[in-house]
């Protein structure tokens, strides 16, 4: 009598869907990137302002309103470029964690402050951004794992 041996389960994908995967990942993050930051950049002030009353940030609020949006568009020209998606997928994906800890912060804090990160995402409530965030988040390591060589 022959038994088999069993295989473990692995999802097999092939080079092109991985590429198409990362490459939808990182058209997301670009997309996401430059819009937020050109919305940061053509509201500077209240931007800076409302940084400005945030218990994190506080007097550094001007620092950090131009320090945001230079980095999501380096990071957006960086993800442009296939030679530095190996490290600028991870980089992207770290921004996002970082931003989200900074919500579940403001979440958890009881802050009252308003969402200036661009457009149809201010429009989102704090527990709403977390979530979208959150999404990004999981594109990310989607991302990671299909650029994985």
């Amino acid at each position: 009598m022959q038994t088999k041996t069993a295989r473990p389960f692995h999802f097999l994908f092939s080079v092109k869907y991985k590429v198409f995967i990362t490459d939808l990942v990182v058209y997301a993050f670009i997309i996401l990137l430059m819009y937020t930051a050109a919305s940061k950049l053509f509201t500077i002030d209240s931007f800076a302002s409302t940084l400005s009353k945030s218990p994190l940030i506080g007097r550094y609020g001007l620092a950090m309103a131009w320090t945001i949006p230079t980095l999501e568009i380096a990071i957006s020209f960086l993800l442009v470029l296939d030679l530095s998606r190996k490290w600028s997928i991870p980089v992207a994906t770290g921004l996002m964690l970082i931003f989200t800890a900074y919500l579940s912060y403001m979440v958890l804090s009881g802050s009252k402050l308003p969402c200036h990160c661009g457009g149809l995402i201010s429009a989102l409530t704090w527990s709403q951004h977390i979530w979208f965030n959150i999404g990004f988040i999981t594109l990310g390591f989607l991302g990671l794992w299909a650029n994985k060589k």
